[in-house]
Parts: C-alpha cells; structure tokens; sequence
C-alpha cells in the first residue's frame, strides 16, 4: 500500500527563535524530493505531490525508500535545514545537517562539566525531576473524568520519586528514580487506556503493541528535534549528562526530550486513542518487527504531533509563549547558558 506526503507547516510567533517554522514528513516511497527556485517539490512520478517554499521548511523526514536530488542535499546544508531518515518501522537512519553549528569554547565547556561529576548531576536532576512532574500532570490529565481511585497511589509515588531525584547522590542512584517513576507512570497509563489497547508496561525492541509503537515512533521524531535544538545551541547533542556516552547515541539530546516525552508524545498517544482517531485496528503485528502502525495510523499521528509541536505554551525563562518545538530549542539554550555561568541551574519546563 502506498502511503502520503504530511507536510504540516502552521504558523510560528514572530519572537522566535529560529525562523524555520514546520516539519514535512514524506512518507510515500518511492516519491523524489528536489528543488525548483525556491520551492520544495515533492513528485511522484509525473504527479505533484506537494510544492512548498523552502522559508517554511525547518526539517525533512523521509521515511523507507524516498529519493532526494544532490541539488536539494546542497540546499539543505545551505540554509542549515534538516534532513532525517527513518527506516520503515519508524527507526532512525541517518541525518544530513551542517557542521557550522558548533561553538569550540561552549563545547569546551561541556566537556569539562560532563567530566566533573558533582556537576554533571546537578543537571542530570534537573532533567529527571521535570520528567517525573510531567509524568504526574500527564497521568492525572489523562485520567481526568476517569473513576479511578487507585491512581492516587501511582501520584503519590511519583511526586515521591521526583523528591529522591532531587536528593539523588549519583547518577545510578538518579536513574533508579526514574525508572522506577517511568514503570509507575506507564502501569497507570495502561489501566487508564483500558483493555482494549494491551498496554501493560513500555517495550522498545520491537513494539509488541500499538501504544509502544507509537510511543517509539513519537520518540524517535522528537529526538531528532533536540539533536536540532543542541546544535542550533552550539552543543554537542551526542555528549550528555544523565545519559552515558555511547558511540552514535545523541545522549544530550535524549537528556533534553525526557521532561517534553509525557507532554508532546504521551499525550499526542492518549489524545489519538481517545478520540478514536486511531484504533487497535489500524496496526499490524509480524513477528520480526512487532507492531507497526498502517498508513492510517502513520498519517494521524504525524499530524497529531506537528499540531502539538506547534502549540503554544507560557516559557518562563524567555517569559513569553512559545511552541513546544521553540521550548525544546529555548532549553537547549539553557543548559549552553549553565555550562558557560550565565545561569545557575537548569530549570525544567512542568506542565500545568
């Protein structure tokens, strides 16, 4: 079955940061992508499937077998957009971006902080606790309207395991806390989902059920954002500070997604199951690649999660309403603003 071009390009405010506004995401294969003037083309074989100026065009992602002209590679790298493979199944390939982006003395300085523990942590905290506040405000949102007493507990333990994440002594200790926050969070997901969608707990490789497949996929989007976010900072999104090093893992950029995972893909999951938007129906399960989403699926939730992306939300350290994908830009920023002295600490963005 052949599947459609996204292209979701809502308008962004006039303060922001970065003046590329949307993602497009191509997901008909076998369709070319190349340049005309100023203008993204998207064509699949003598049929036009999207024609788009490239001043709108913050990010590509291709997914499965989509070709692009070496004249649109030279343009991306040009005007610093990015360009993203998937696999089908929604796992990351490979990116295109410019080397121009980094800043030798700022990353001078992340390497030393990543290096001095006692500092390295105190970020490290910072990134854990805002995670395990938005788990809590993301399950309690989505149990809303719900009778369900029994969530009290899960909210009891969460707020709990945020305050052992701010006491943590070690990162071991620190990631303790949030797994353990993460595996209540996602035991009360499933009994607010209910039976009909067999979540039970969060499983990667592969996704045995709609909710983990959508929830990978919603990952592996947003990750690409902060890797954007990092560079666009002069970080270097492969060096973190809660997770460890390791060779071609954005461990900065996994730092980054992990307070923004409940409120832009989490919610993005539950917002499409509650609708009915998507339903159990709409993915297929093979024994080599678990459960993927069909093109139905695939296309909902490409455009449920630009349109979260695109929403608007009060920054307080920039002290003006931002989009979800400008907020992950702005934290980059923050962390770039901690590791050179101009801030003291990192200070999450918690969902209200």
């Amino acid at each position: 079955m052949r599947e459609v071009v996204t292209a979701t390009t809502g308008a962004v405010p006039e303060q922001q940061a970065h003046p590329l506004q949307g993602t497009v995401f191509v997901t008909t294969e076998e369709t070319l992508l190349r340049t005309r003037g100023d203008r993204l083309r998207v064509e699949d074989g003598d049929r036009l499937r999207l024609n788009l100026n490239l001043k709108r065009v913050r990010q590509v992602v291709c997914t499965g077998r989509v070709g692009v002209t070496s004249g649109l590679v030279q343009r991306a790298a040009r005007d610093g957009i990015d360009l993203v493979w998937l696999f089908e199944d929604g796992r990351y390939a490979g990116r295109l971006d410019r080397l121009e982006r980094g800043d030798p003395e700022l990353r001078l300085a992340q390497y030393r902080v990543a290096d001095e523990e006692r500092r390295a942590l105190r970020l490290a905290r910072g990134f854990v606790a805002g995670k395990v506040t938005n788990l809590r405000v993301g399950m309690l949102r989505a149990a809303r309207g719900r009778d369900q007493p029994e969530l009290a507990e899960h909210s009891g333990r969460l707020e709990s395991a945020r305050r052992s994440a701010l006491r943590a002594g070690s990162r071991m200790e620190l990631m303790g806390c949030e797994g353990a926050a993460s595996r209540d969070y996602f035991d009360a997901l499933g009994r607010i989902l209910g039976p009909e969608w067999a979540f039970h707990s969060r499983q990667r490789r592969p996704p045995p059920d709609p909710v983990n497949a959508m929830l990978s996929f919603g990952y592996t989007l947003l990750t690409n954002e902060a890797v954007t976010a990092c560079e666009l900072a002069g970080l270097d999104p492969f060096l973190g500070f809660l997770h460890g090093p390791r060779r071609s893992r954005p461990s900065l950029a996994l730092d980054l997604i992990e307070e923004l995972r409940p409120v832009v893909v989490d919610a993005t999951v539950v917002r499409l199951a509650r609708v009915g938007q998507v339903t159990p129906a709409d993915f297929i399960v093979t024994d080599e690649d678990g459960c993927r989403m069909t093109v139905p699926a695939r296309r909902a939730f490409l455009a449920a999660y630009e349109q979260r992306m695109l929403t608007l939300v009060f920054h307080p350290a920039e002290g003006r309403r931002l989009p979800w994908r400008q907020v992950l830009a702005a934290q980059a920023r923050q962390v770039a603003a901690v590791l050179t002295g101009r801030a003291e600490d990192y200070q999450p963005v918690v969902w209200r």
